[in-house]
């Protein structure tokens, strides 16, 4: 290459070198002219104005105490009423009476389930939209439990689903004969009933709620005295150790109607908690459905900490099992539309947001009613579902043109 085809060839990068210079220039001052907005849906969110903290729960309990020996199996259901008199379980003195006990019960089960199977038709007047339901919700408690890892139960959701498809297969006519499993579990039956097995009975001491588990805090504040409670003592509760548990005992009564949960707060978190009043306890790491609960006591102690006392009256498996629990205290709840913080404007002293239609910035009054660091909820006010509320945007204006 000669010098004068060098100099041509600078002169034409020079050229194009100028040329994407004076483009990129152009171009970023058309992107600084060009009205950017951002948005947001707008859409129905439902929040709680509520608290967390730790209760423990205090039952009004007492031991079932018996000398049997050997393997006690539990035959009244956790959270369940019985009577002073009723067995609540029973002592095998040998493994071969366990399992053959174990088998009867699974073997009875097993013969009220195929017998009712065995008698639906398609007249027997079941709603197959009921079924179509159960099916669903059995599926979804089938995921729900995989996804949680909750392995243990599986069982029982796959069998509700099961039991729900076979139902549906009957009422739309399929031939199903369940008589040959019948004549055969009744056969086994009758064997192993025959059989003698070596037990004793366990029978509640007295009527109240039967729970089979102890967990050594049953004594560890007196039941009576539960409404005087103070935020020091509710602390010892959380932080206190177990008493030891005699080998004689073999479950307890919750003889009390009503039972109790009981917090400590900080003073400022207890400023809508009057006693007499209602407030939901929801369960936030349990699958236990959220309760009623009665604000019975909040008994102040200093000048920084309260202990407040909740009073509930409703029982079963797995309330009966708790103790020690992370609970949520909800005072109410509010439902509106979920708006980002950043999109909340004021203009002429009022507050409100611009929402994008059709090209044009409209400004829309707010009523918020609840607040947090990433957005509010708002209700009876302007904003509609769906619409596309201005969350970025520059010089905005009612009635501005969006291009």
């Amino acid at each position: 290459m000669n010098e004068k085809q060098k100099e041509l060839l600078k002169k034409a990068a020079v050229i194009v070198l100028s040329l994407f210079f004076i483009f990129y220039v152009s171009y970023q001052v058309y992107l600084t002219s060009f009205e950017k907005v951002e948005t947001e849906t707008a859409l129905e969110k439902t929040v709680n104005n509520s608290l967390f903290t730790t209760g423990f729960f205090v039952r009004e309990e007492e031991y079932i105490v018996n000398s049997a020996s050997g393997t006690v199996i539990p035959v009244a259901q956790d959270g369940k009423k019985v009577s002073s008199g009723d067995t609540v379980a029973v002592a095998f003195g040998s493994d071969s009476s366990v399992e053959s006990y174990m088998r009867t019960e699974l073997l009875k089960a097993e013969l009220e389930r195929y017998t009712k199977l065995n008698s639906i038709t398609p007249s027997s007047g079941i709603d197959a939209d009921a079924l179509d339901s159960s099916i669903g919700s059995a599926i979804s408690d089938l995921v729900d439990k995989i996804d949680a890892n909750d392995i243990g139960n599986l069982s029982s959701n796959y069998a509700a689903l099961r039991d729900s498809v076979t139902k549906k297969q009957l009422i739309l006519g399929a031939d199903i004969n369940f008589q040959d499993i019948i004549d055969g579990i009744n056969s086994e039956l009758e064997m192993l009933e025959g059989r003698k097995l070596d037990h004793e009975t366990i029978n509640a001491t007295g009527s109240g709620y039967y729970i089979a588990n102890v967990d050594g805090y049953e004594n560890a504040f007196d039941y009576k005295n539960v409404k005087s409670i103070l935020p020091e003592q509710v602390d010892a509760l959380l932080k206190g150790e177990k008493e030891e548990v005699a080998d004689d005992v073999m479950g307890k009564l919750v003889t009390g109607f009503n039972w109790y949960i009981v917090c400590k707060l900080e003073i400022e978190d207890i400023a809508e908690l009057e006693v007499n009043s209602f407030v939901t306890v929801d369960f936030p790491y349990s699958s236990t459905e959220a309760l009623k609960a009665q604000v019975v006591a909040v008994n102040v102690s200093g000048a920084d900490t309260a202990a407040v006392v909740l009073r509930c009256n409703v029982m079963d498996e797995e309330l009966a099992n708790m103790r020690i629990e992370d609970i949520e205290i909800i005072f109410n709840s509010v439902t509106g539309f979920r708006v980002p913080a950043n999109a909340v404007r004021e203009v002429d002293g009022v507050k409100g947001v611009y929402i994008l239609r059709s090209n044009s910035v409209t400004f829309r009054e707010i009523n918020i009613v609840w607040t947090s660091d990433e957005y509010v909820i708002c209700k009876d006010d302007e904003i509609k579902l769906y619409d596309e509320i201005i969350t970025k945007g520059k010089d905005l204006y009612d009635g501005k043109a969006i291009n």
